[in-house]
């Protein structure tokens, strides 16, 4: 189906010959193998990495910023009886000094 042509070009001032392909064959590309063996293994690599950093920060966040101690009060409060039909009004709590 490759036919050959020849045209002038004028910048050059030589006869090039061109091969005409059909737009098919000139889509067509070759399997990828190594490549996707290239993305795969970095794929991996990365993971690999990631998890590790993952596992790190999460227990460096824990130690450099814990849970601070009105949080701590907050989540640990009883559930206090409901003994008088209109609620008492909520007292902020003191600064830490």
């Amino acid at each position: 189906m490759t036919h050959t042509e020849t045209r002038w070009e004028k910048s050059d001032q030589k006869l090039h010959a061109e091969e005409q392909i059909s737009p098919v064959k000139a889509r067509q590309g070759r399997t990828g193998r190594r490549i996707l063996t290239v993305l795969v293994a970095a794929l991996v690599l990365a993971f690999l990495i990631w998890i590790p950093v993952e596992i790190w920060g999460q227990k460096e966040a824990t130690d450099v910023a814990p849970q601070q101690p009105g949080q701590e009060m907050q989540s640990q409060l009883p559930a206090a009886p409901a003994q008088n039909a209109s609620p008492a009004p909520a007292q902020p709590a003191a600064p830490a000094q």
